[in-house]
């Protein structure tokens, strides 16, 4: 996912579903996660500013049957992500 486009995030509270819109490559495509119970989405830009993702880590189990997905971004931040699923786009294997 090196180099794809992170173009909005949206957190329905209610429902606990979480959904990222990503441009690949090949067109617009997304992230989905459910039951969410943690989200950490700094915005500091230590490495200048990006709307670029750099590394995607997970989604890996922890210890709790919770998923973890760990997206750094060319900006230096790390968005974080635990829920109950995650969704990856299709295509993306699955390194965790």
């Amino acid at each position: 996912m090196h180099d794809w486009t992170l173009l909005s995030l949206k957190v329905d509270w209610g429902t606990g579903e979480l959904r990222l819109d990503i441009e690949s490559p090949s067109g617009q495509t997304r992230i989905q996660a459910f039951d969410l119970y943690e989200l950490r989405v700094p915005r500091a830009r230590a490495w200048g500013p990006s709307v670029s993702i750099n590394a995607v880590e997970g989604p890996s189990a922890q210890d709790d049957g919770r998923l973890r997905l760990a997206i750094e971004m060319q900006s230096g931040d790390l968005i974080e992500i635990v829920a109950r699923s995650i969704e990856m786009p299709p295509g993306v294997r699955n390194p965790g």
